[in-house]
């Protein structure tokens, strides 16, 4: 259970500037959530939507590599499963940061469904 902090522990700390950070955005667009980390870097996965809608996943395939430019459009990651396969893509252009690699060596943790845990890229936006 949260603590429950009195009006003026809230008006104290709203005058001393103690804000509690806004939790990070989230949008989805064609089944990839981007989360915006800093100013023009974000982080891409497989939303929940679309992983309920592909099945248990068997096989990815990360056809990128960290440092490597995207057009917006770029296929960003394949998956197979039990119903299709399906290419997800950036809706950005950008630098890519960071991949995770564990996509591929253990694809079944995307069928986990932790949004968090389901990323699959960062990007730096042009």
């Amino acid at each position: 259970m949260a603590a429950q902090h009195s009006f003026w522990q809230r008006l104290i700390g709203w005058f001393t500037g103690k804000k509690t950070p806004a939790a990070p955005a989230i949008t989805v667009k064609d089944g990839v959530w981007l989360e915006q980390r800093d100013q023009g870097h974000y982080r891409l996965g497989l939303s929940s939507d679309a992983l309920e809608q592909i099945g248990d996943i068997s096989f990815a395939d990360l056809p990128i590599l960290s440092d490597d430019v995207l057009a917006a459009g770029d296929d960003i990651l394949e998956v197979e499963s039990d119903k299709a396969v399906e290419n997800f893509k950036t809706p950005y252009a950008g630098t890519v940061v960071k991949v995770n690699e564990d996509l591929v060596s253990d694809p079944a943790k995307i069928n986990k469904n932790k949004q968090a845990d389901n990323w699959v890229l960062d990007l730096q936006v042009v």
